[in-house]
């Protein structure tokens, strides 16, 4: 066997022996699910074994399989281990601060962050993970974040969560709409169009919350599982697939053949953003950081207060 098995590709092997989904495993990894596939085979082909057994059950390990992913978590958590050494005599002492961001809303939202700590703070180092909220409370706890801008809601037991401010949620709809000479429009009025909707282990607190939210105001369009990818997602709406209920900042996103209308229930069907971190987290960098967002968003963050 040739040793040219990457490490990025024992990533991919062990979100698909994980997940027993390919579909699953490619969502977990931010990729669409061709590629994943494609490199399993690649990896398959180096290896000279099967990794997967797939049938109308389902997938499953081989015995192959089953060895590798014991061998490929140690190899990636010593490598993990490692390139953190490195990056921790790179530093050279240097102060830093591990920020996981959402990916559900606009990164214009937050590009101003570095810039404003590194005029505060300019031997702060900064480390950014664009990740989905659930991920980040799970880095979180895990201590792999010292801090998290997430949606609410999301389960953050035992976590600070502070709240910064509220993006509505708004209709995307393919061009040719029959709702498109509206401005505003409401949640029933799109009862018959298939909603495109996150799958709840995604979020399960997200998923729940609008759930209710959707119940109280008799909405039960027929579901269909959203793309991770935004730009998957506004390519299906043009091509008349369905409609979908997104973070207002996204608006930004322009995208031929779909429009965005406000929604009358705004009110209640809005993502809260807050910063999230452990009780203990407040050391001389998590101080920089809430400082300039409570300069930023003008709120009266009181970094002493918890849930």
């Amino acid at each position: 066997m040739q040793a040219n098995i990457e490490l990025w590709q024992l990533r991919y092997f062990v979100a698909a022996a994980e997940e027993l989904s390919f579909r699953r495993a490619a969502e977990r990894l931010f990729i669409t699910q061709p590629p994943l596939t494609r490199q399993i085979q690649a990896l398959e082909e180096i290896i000279g074994a099967r990794l997967f057994e797939r049938d109308r059950g389902g997938v499953r390990l081989t015995s192959e399989g089953a060895y590798l992913l014991t061998e490929a978590r140690d190899l990636l958590a010593a490598a993990d281990a490692t390139f953190a050494r490195i990056g921790q005599r790179t530093a050279r002492g240097r102060p830093e601060l591990r920020l996981g961001i959402t990916t559900v809303l606009d990164p214009a939202l937050f590009s101003w962050i570095e810039p404003a700590l590194r005029k505060r703070a300019p031997a702060l180092r900064v480390i950014q993970k664009r990740q989905y909220s659930q991920d980040s409370v799970r880095d979180l706890r895990r201590g792999l974040l010292d801090a998290a801008l997430i949606g609410l809601p999301s389960a953050t037991e035992g976590l600070r969560v502070e709240r910064l401010f509220d993006d509505p949620l708004a209709a995307a709809l393919p061009q040719g709409h029959a709702l498109r000479k509206r401005r505003r429009i409401s949640l029933l009025e799109l009862a018959g169009d298939p909603l495109f909707w996150p799958l709840r282990r995604i979020n399960p607190g997200y998923y729940d919350h609008f759930e209710g939210v959707f119940r109280t105001h008799g909405f039960s369009p027929r579901r269909v599982a959203e793309p991770t990818d935004h730009h998957v997602l506004l390519s299906l709406i043009a091509d008349g697939q369905g409609v979908a209920l997104i973070p207002s900042s996204l608006k930004s996103i322009a995208r031929d053949g779909v429009i965005y209308r406000e929604l009358r229930e705004r009110t209640d069907l809005r993502i809260e953003v807050a910063i999230a971190y452990l009780p203990d987290a407040l050391n001389a960098s998590m101080q920089h950081l809430m400082d300039v967002l409570r300069l930023h968003y003008r709120t009266g963050i009181d970094t002493r207060s918890t849930m």
